[in-house]
C-alpha cells in the first residue's frame, strides 16, 4: 500500500505539472553522505517487478529517512552516484513536457529527463538505432518510444538521425525503445527519452547546479 499511494501522488503531481524525479538502485544495502542517511525501501512486485525491464526484482528506490521524501538535487544525486560502492548503478529521471516538432504538426509530449546511464543501468537494448549512452551526457540526443515512433513516424526506420526541434533546440533521433518499455514509472507512459543535463533547454529555468533546487523526486 505504501508504494501504491506513492504513485498516486507522483500522478496528482503529474496533473499539477510538477515535474516528479526518482532514483533507481540496482541490488541492496544502505548508502550514507556525510550526517545524511539513506534508507532503500523496495517497491512491491504489482509494481517494481511489474516494469518491463531485466531483472526487475534487483530494482530499488532511495528515500531520505522516515518522511519518504524522494526529491532530491541534481548535486546531491551525483554525489550519490560518484561515492557509490553498494550498487551496480544509480539513475535518475525527471518527467515534464516539452512542444516537440517533428517537422509536420508541432505538439507538447511527454518526456524523460534521464541520467546518461540510465538505459545501461536497467539492462535496455535499443529496437531501433541505440539509447543514450554515458558518454553522451552533454549530447543533444533523443530517444523515441516504440509507440511514438509507431504513431507519429509510421514506424519509418529512416527516423533515426532526423533532427527534431524540442522546445525550439534541435535533437538528433539516434535510436527507438523496445515495444513494451515506456520507462520507470508504471502508471505513467512517456513519448521520448533525452539527456537530463539539457533541463534547461526544456524547462527554461536552469535547475541543475543548486542543492536548494529539490527538483527532482
Amino acid at each position: 500500500m505504501q508504494t501504491l499511494w506513492q504513485d498516486l501522488r507522483f500522478a496528482v503531481r503529474m496533473l499539477k505539472k510538477n515535474p516528479g524525479f526518482t532514483i533507481v538502485a540496482v541490488l541492496t544495502l544502505a548508502v550514507a553522505i556525510g550526517a545524511n542517511a539513506v534508507v532503500f525501501s523496495v517497491m512491491n512486485g504489482l509494481f517494481l517487478r511489474a516494469l518491463k525491464v531485466p531483472q526487475p526484482e534487483n530494482l530499488y528506490t532511495l528515500e531520505h529517512g522516515s518522511d519518504k521524501d524522494s526529491s532530491e538535487s541534481y548535486p546531491d544525486y551525483l554525489d550519490l552516484r560518484d561515492r557509490n560502492r553498494t550498487f551496480d548503478g544509480l539513475i535518475a529521471y525527471n518527467i515534464d513536457q516539452a512542444a516537440l516538432d517533428t517537422g509536420k504538426n508541432p505538439s507538447r509530449a511527454w518526456v524523460y529527463e534521464v541520467s546518461a546511464n540510465y538505459f545501461e543501468a536497467l539492462g535496455i537494448q535499443p529496437y531501433l538505432g541505440r539509447l543514450i549512452h554515458p558518454s553522451d551526457e552533454h549530447a543533444p540526443y533523443i530517444v523515441l518510444t516504440h509507440a511514438y515512433w509507431h504513431a507519429h513516424f509510421q514506424d519509418d526506420r529512416s527516423v533515426v538521425g532526423r533532427v527534431l526541434r524540442l522546445n525550439s533546440h534541435p535533437y538528433t533521433v539516434v535510436g527507438v525503445t523496445p515495444p513494451r518499455f515506456r520507462g520507470t514509472v508504471l502508471i505513467f507512459s512517456a513519448d521520448f527519452f533525452v539527456p537530463i543535463v539539457n533541463q534547461q533547454q526544456n524547462d527554461g529555468a536552469d535547475l541543475l547546479k543548486g542543492r536548494g533546487n529539490r527538483w527532482i523526486s
